[in-house]
This record gives C-alpha cells, structure tokens and sequence, in this order.
C-alpha cells in the first residue's frame, strides 16, 4: 500500500492542485502540508484529515489507513510521574516515551473544591499521540 505521503500527492495532483492550492482550500499551513508529502508528518488530526478528504475527493478513512500506526507498550506510572515532575520543575527539551520526538509542555493552574490552586503538568508530541492530561 503506497504511503500516506504517496496517496496524497498522487490525489493532489489527479485534482490538478497544487500544494499552494490545496493549502488554500483546506485552511492547512503550506508547511504542514509539504511535511506530509515529504513523509515527515505520519498523523494526521481528525480535522486535518476531514479537511483533506473533502478537497481530494476520498474518504478520510482512506487517510488514516496509510498514516503510521505506533506499536507501543503501555508507558509506566513511573515513566509518567518523572515526566510531569520534569514539567513542573520547568526541565526543557523532554522527549517522548513513544517515538523520542520533542515534547510540548505547559503548566495548568487549576482550582480543587477548596479554591486552592493545583499546577497540572501538560505534554503532548509533536509527532505521535502520546500526552499527559
């Protein structure tokens, strides 16, 4: 089965769109898009996928068929617990346990019943779908 970056292109281009064009009519930025054809992005969101099947004519399963499926274990509490202790105490340049690519971090600033503010480590991959809630 040709990949995801292969399917797309080949149905881009049978549309008579260019990238430029399928930008434009997808609301997808042009980078992202070029990433896809170029095999650096293997996911897409639900959105992303619906906006590109709608323009090129294909389902969307047809789209997440061809993206990367990850082949993972599940990832330990401890692995989990020292990440959110990482993200708390501000540590930069935390990977991934799944696929090793870059993490997005932030600190949430919550309330419990009592009114008392609760920090709440977030993480989700640039790449894969791995997050912490």
């Amino acid at each position: 089965m040709e990949s995801l970056a292969e399917f797309i292109q080949k149905r881009r281009e049978k549309a008579g769109l260019s990238i430029t064009g399928l930008a434009g009519r997808t609301n997808i930025k042009l980078e992202l898009l070029e990433d896809i054809e170029a095999g650096k992005e293997l996911f897409l969101s639900v959105t992303q996928r619906q906006q590109i099947a709608r323009v090129l004519k294909c389902s969307p399963q047809e789209l997440k068929m061809r993206e990367k499926n990850y082949q993972f274990d599940v990832i330990g509490d401890e692995v989990i617990d020292s990440l959110k202790q990482k993200i708390l105490n501000h540590e930069t340049n935390l990977k991934c346990p799944i696929c090793g690519e870059p993490l997005i971090t932030r600190i949430a600033k919550m309330y419990d019943t009592e009114d008392n503010m609760v920090l709440m480590p977030k993480a989700h991959c640039v790449k894969c779908i791995f997050q912490i809630k």
